[in-house]
């Protein structure tokens, strides 16, 4: 058997390619220069997440999240993801989608693909499904390692057992705590942090990058 139990997948610049899931719907919305310009400042390490989350969540009050599904349907994403999941699933891994954006959108995405979990920032909504444009949880690069450490917790899986695929600045803290790291298509950071690194148009070509699985 696999020594590997959990493979933990980056949403924005490791899945959604050109762009990210927040501008992209920030595009849709009509507020795509509002979080081009906040997501460029977090880059450079000016704002953190929860400041680029209260700064944006503000477009979403009131918004339902059957628009926001109808919107992320014209997402632009890499290749061959429905196929790696499946493969994965295939080699006896759980698969999570690990990230720090919008965790309705991260849903939405990860249920469209059979990922196993998410994370992400959380909104609160309604019942019937209206955002309301407030921030019920914020959730940074830190956070997605708690996430993925409580979620092994739960199945007495050790860190060890663990791979992760990611491109940024988010993804660095994971990196450093799993037993394996894939940098996908990502900065010279995320490179230099994790176990190995490609350029690809493909998903599936992580799993040749993953010993012995």
């Amino acid at each position: 058997m696999t020594k590997w139990r959990v493979a933990c997948i980056d949403l924005d610049g490791t899945l959604v390619v050109g762009t990210s899931t927040c501008q992209h719907l920030g595009v849709y919305f009509g507020h795509g220069e509002v979080i081009r310009r906040l997501e460029r400042r977090y880059a450079a390490g000016e704002m953190s997440n929860r400041d680029v989350a209260l700064e944006d969540a503000k477009y979403y009050r009131g918004r339902r999240i059957a628009d926001v599904a109808h919107a992320l349907e014209s997402l632009p994403l890499i290749r061959g993801i429905e196929r790696t999941v499946t493969a994965l699933h295939d080699r006896g891994m759980r698969v999570l989608l690990t990230t720090v954006t919008w965790s309705f959108a991260a849903k939405i995405v990860a249920e469209r693909f059979g990922f196993d979990g998410w994370s992400g920032c959380v909104m609160a909504e309604s019942q019937d499904g209206i955002l309301s444009g407030t921030v019920e949880q914020h959730f940074t690069e830190f956070d997605k390692v708690r996430y993925v450490e409580r979620y092994c917790q739960r199945y007495r899986i050790e860190m060890e057992g663990v791979l992760a695929v990611g491109d940024s600045r988010s993804d660095i803290p994971l990196f450093q705590v799993v037993g394996h790291s894939i940098a996908v298509n990502a900065t010279e950071a995320a490179r230099k942090a994790a176990s190995c690194a490609i350029e690809t148009n493909d998903l599936f070509d992580v799993l040749a990058e993953i010993p012995n699985a």
